[in-house]
């Protein structure tokens, strides 16, 4: 359990440079003509998934977890992999999409997902018992700040909150404290999460030459350069080392 608490403080996905790109510095323009990148992002190997133990409200949760950290599929891919490309100031408008994190049989749903700054989170509690949804902005080494920190003592209760803080966020449950997931929260609509198969796809982005960060639990973050070309697809795989 240490561990995997320091591994969500260690990871650092460039927080503060993206809380640094706030929502009015991006300008919603008409993309003609933009390119994509798309890939897949795989592993020579994993190490085993860690088991979260459990030490409360056990009646209800059980004894313990799998953790899901390490989701790889039969090719290698990794599931859960944060795809982000940086520096972007113009380009089409984000989603309309809402971004639900569900308290579900003690753990959140989705573990990782995407929010955009101008939308909405909609936070839930499907289980009977009282959960805390706590998200923090992580900023560092053992730092972080927080964005939200909401109770959802009944069953089905929900809390919609806006999408303000860019950067990547832990969510956390005070009253359980196995439970962990990230949302990565952007003023621009190019970011992803890779599926099952670890495969990813970013649309219509302008033309032009980028860095683009991946970023996993586990495993670690890398940045990438890429050249997007008007129409065309650039294709961007990248390969985590084995743990």
């Amino acid at each position: 359990m240490k561990k995997l608490v320091a591994l969500m403080c260690v990871m650092v996905f460039l927080c503060v440079s993206a809380a640094a790109i706030a929502a009015d510095k991006y300008e919603v323009v008409d993309v003609k003509d933009g390119g994509s990148i798309k890939g897949t992002v795989k592993t020579s190997g994993a190490p085993a998934d860690p088991v979260l133990n459990i030490n409360k409200d056990t009646e209800f949760c059980g004894k313990s977890h799998p953790a899901g950290m390490y989701i790889v599929g039969a090719g290698g891919g990794v599931q859960n992999v944060i795809v982000a490309v940086e520096g972007v100031t113009k380009g089409k408008a984000v989603p309309t999409t809402e971004t639900v994190v569900d308290n579900l049989k003690c753990a959140f749903h989705p573990l990782v997902s995407i929010a955009y700054v101008g939308q909405k989170y909609v936070l839930k509690n499907s289980d009977s018992i009282f959960h805390n949804t706590s998200l923090g902005l992580i900023l560092g080494e053992g730092k972080k700040r927080t964005v939200y920190n909401l109770a959802l003592p009944n069953k089905d209760q929900k809390i919609e909150k806006p999408v303000k803080v860019a950067g990547l966020q832990s969510v956390s449950c005070d009253a359980h404290a196995w439970m962990r997931a990230y949302v990565y929260a952007t003023p621009n609509p190019y970011a992803a999460v890779t599926d099952a198969n670890g495969a990813y796809e970013i649309k219509d982005l302008p033309a032009g030459k980028y860095k683009v960060k991946f970023w996993h639990e586990g495993f670690g973050e890398a940045v990438v350069d890429v050249d997007v070309k008007a129409g065309a697809a650039a294709t961007l795989d990248h390969s985590f080392a084995k743990k």
